[in-house]
Parts: C-alpha cells; structure tokens; sequence
C-alpha cells in the first residue's frame, strides 16, 4: 500500500539532508512531476530551492500564468525567465521533427545552463519516474513531452558539476498523482495531461 503522506515527508528529510546549505534548480512547467519535485523541494530547503520555469513561447495557452498563479499561492517565488524570443529564433525554418526536437533541447539546455551558474547552484532535481528509469535501463527513447521528459532529463549535469536528486524516481504516474492531490495541487495540475514537444513546434507554422 502507498501512503503520499509518508512518502512526502520521507522525501523532505532525504531532501533536506542532501542539499543542506546549498543550492538545488529545479526546472518546471507547470506539468505534474515538475510542480510535484518543485514543491517537495521548496517545502524542503525553502529559498534555496530556484524554480524555474523558462517560457519558450511554445506553451499551451495559459499554462505558464496558471503555473505562476499556483506557485504564488503555495507562497513560492520562482524564477521566471522569458526566452520565447531565443527558441524562436533557433527553430525558425526548420521543418524535421527531429531536427527540432534537438535544436529544442539544446536551446533549452542553454537557458537552463545560465540559470545554474547565475545561482550557483550545487544540486539539479529532476521529476524522473519509475517509468523513465526503466526505459532508460532498456535503452528506449523518453517521450518528448514537453519539460516534463527529455527536454530536462538528458542534461549532462557533469557539465555544470552539479549533483542530480531525482525524488520521484521509485514512482508511478498514478502514485504521483496521489502525492499531488496531498500536496494540495489542484485538479489542473495533478489530472493534466502531457504536451509533447512537436505540437508546439507545429504551431509555429499554423
């Protein structure tokens, strides 16, 4: 039996033993497994976790301020860093998806990487779930879904020196679901569904 109360304040001691003093970024898009480690973290070590959440101007509509509006409420401050201008620039006329996707993440990688050394940053949380450590071990591919899958988890942390915490990893959709509704994220957030990448980059030729 999974009880999200017990896990919740597992992961906030685990958590807070392990960033101690330092710093953790946690990348977030409003999606359930970001906003659930963004939330776990910051109830955790505070201010010293910085939540980020990058609009690349490819978000569905509203999504970013329902993401800001919601972590205002939980009284959480988080960084918000308006790059819709340089992912523009960097997928304009390209038509493979594939292509897309990659010039994508290594837009998103750059962003992100600016943000880490501004902050300083010692520890990178990640919403990485039961399923994606499994077909990582198996060699398959992550689904693209926006944030919330490869567009954070395939960042070279040795990079930036940073220590990876991935709270979630021992998780299922569904159990991370119920730590959600006990964190008190609403319906909008612990029942949505994911975005994937290519929809976004679709748009941008309608």
């Amino acid at each position: 039996m999974f009880y999200p109360e017990g896990f919740i304040k597992e992961q906030e001691e685990s958590l807070r033993g392990m960033i101690g003093e330092g710093k953790a970024v946690i990348p977030a898009s409003g999606g359930i497994t970001t906003t659930v480690a963004a939330v776990l973290t910051h109830r955790a070590v505070g201010d010293r976790a910085i939540i980020v959440v990058v609009d690349d101007g490819l978000m569905r509509t509203s999504e970013l301020e329902s993401a800001l509006v919601f972590f205002a409420a939980q009284a959480i401050s988080p960084r918000w860093v308006d790059a819709t201008q340089e992912f523009l620039d960097a997928l304009n006329g390209l038509d493979e998806p594939e292509e897309q996707r990659k010039v994508y993440r290594d837009t998103f990688y750059s962003v992100l990487g600016r943000v880490i050394r501004e902050e300083k940053a010692q520890y990178l949380v990640q919403g990485t779930t039961a399923a994606d450590v499994v077909r990582t071990e198996e060699g398959m591919e992550i689904p693209d879904d926006i944030f919330e899958q490869s567009g954070i988890r395939a960042i070279d942390p040795r990079t930036y020196g940073l220590t990876v915490l991935e709270p979630l990893r021992k998780l299922n959709r569904h159990e991370i679901r119920k730590v959600a509704r006990s964190l008190g994220l609403p319906p909008a957030f612990s029942d949505r569904q994911p975005f994937p990448v290519v929809v976004g980059l679709l748009a941008l030729h309608w």
